[in-house]
């Protein structure tokens, strides 16, 4: 139950766009769509993922990390944080002083 004092939170566009475009992205890089995606969903999980239904969570930036988990799984992919200065063994110069 949420306590209605609490802000609810609220994505910023740009942090939002950042959603869109990194699985926007990602499909484009397995050389699938959207449309694809929904039937790989519905064949290995069952899920009735429509492909208006990821659409709209496309546009919204609306995915549930365990969507995304599942998405990454279709791939061979997992998901994990990484810190921003060891991506790739590159040191993010901007952290030296």
């Amino acid at each position: 139950m949420s306590n209605p004092e609490t802000p609810k939170y609220i994505a910023t566009d740009e942090r939002k766009e950042q959603a869109r475009k990194l699985i926007k992205d990602f499909l484009q890089e397995q050389h699938t769509s959207i449309y694809r995606l929904a039937r790989m969903l519905n064949e290995k999980y069952g899920r009735s993922a429509s492909d208006s239904n990821l659409l709209n969570k496309l546009a919204r930036s609306s995915f549930k990390v365990t969507e995304l988990m599942d998405i990454a799984e279709l791939f061979g992919y997992e998901i994990k944080f990484v810190p921003k200065h060891s991506i790739e063994g590159h040191e993010d110069i901007t952290l030296k002083s």
